[in-house]
């Protein structure tokens, strides 16, 4: 039995959690020199965040802009110039309402705001955005802060839809085994499926093919739902085990990715059938015994390190 998370509800408890915890390292690269770092807020800087919220009345819809806890932790986003000012930082900040505790949000404050700086550059102030909303498969919970339902739980049981209920009782009950049960994950591999697929759609009536700034994600998304819950669909469909509701959305999903073929093309991303050919056979192999995972070298090292010295002119 699991026990139910128990949010901060003062600044105090969110202070403990947030020390009890590793800081977070930004990776940098060679030739970033960012202008500010992170820094973690005095008790005199959390107020200024505090009166800035009410002075610009910052708030989740259905809550106060004083119903919010501050993460000390203050990020700089000022490095990324194309996007933001080179005073930016994000400051966290979770909201105490009750049955709101659970949603997140962010300001833009500024560098001299922070320090507190009467004269300091005010950003334009951002929307109320919550961290989950940005997440990928946001669209598809069903709850706005994430699944009501996670891991294991959410396959625990599958639902029952009209077409299996009509199967399960026109089978007489001396073959009980005849009517698969529901692939637990299947509905919702097959909703994956076709939003990536709606996203690449999207992407091709835009004109704007591989353009990297609209074309990336929609381009991720398809390739990781295509190289995972499709084969998975594919497979169980080979061992019989898809249900009629489910088995008729597969091949509806396939039909839909045929005729989006040209548009797959134009964007160099992948076709269905020949990664449901490619994943059928590797699960052949391994079932039969015949596959073999390519070994890894783990730790290599660098070119540099392992390339022998070349013999000197004298020897």
């Amino acid at each position: 039995m699991t026990r139910k998370k128990t949010l901060p509800r003062t600044q105090a408890e969110l202070d403990a959690y947030i020390a009890a915890r590793p800081r977070p390292v930004r990776n940098t690269y060679e030739g970033m020199y960012p202008l500010h770092e992170d820094l973690e807020l005095s008790d005199e800087q959390v107020q200024i965040v505090q009166d800035y919220l009410q002075a610009v009345n910052f708030h989740l819809p259905g809550a106060a802009a004083h119903e919010f806890l501050v993460v000390r932790w203050a990020r700089y986003t000022g490095f990324q110039f194309l996007q933001e000012h080179l005073e930016a930082y994000a400051i966290g900040l979770r909201c105490t309402h009750p049955g709101m505790e659970d949603q997140h949000t962010f300001i833009r404050m500024s560098w001299g705001q922070l320090m507190g700086d009467p004269e300091a550059i005010r950003l334009p102030v951002n929307e109320p955005v919550l961290a989950s909303d940005m997440m990928t498969l946001a669209r598809y919970r069903d709850t706005r802060t994430g699944p009501s339902q996670t891991g294991v739980d959410a396959y625990a049981a599958a639902p029952d839809g009209p077409v299996a209920n009509s199967l399960q009782d026109s089978v007489p009950n001396s073959i009980p085994n005849s009517i698969p049960e529901p692939v637990p994950g299947a509905d919702f591999d097959l909703k994956l499926l076709n939003g990536a697929l709606d996203d690449v759609l999207e992407q091709h009536i835009t004109g704007k093919g591989r353009e990297i700034n609209s074309w990336w994600n929609p381009a991720l998304n398809w390739g990781v739902a295509l190289a995972g819950r499709y084969p998975r669909l594919k497979y169980f469909e080979s061992q019989g085990r898809l249900d009629e509701k489910a088995l008729a959305a597969l091949h509806s999903f396939e039909a839909r990715a045929a005729r989006a073929d040209t548009a797959l093309q134009e964007l160099g991303l992948a076709s269905p059938a020949p990664v449901a050919a490619a994943a059928l056979k590797q699960a052949e192999k391994a079932e039969s015994g015949t596959f073999s995972r390519r070994h890894r070298i783990r730790n290599p090292q660098s070119v540099t390190e392992s390339r022998p010295e070349k013999p000197s002119g004298n020897e």
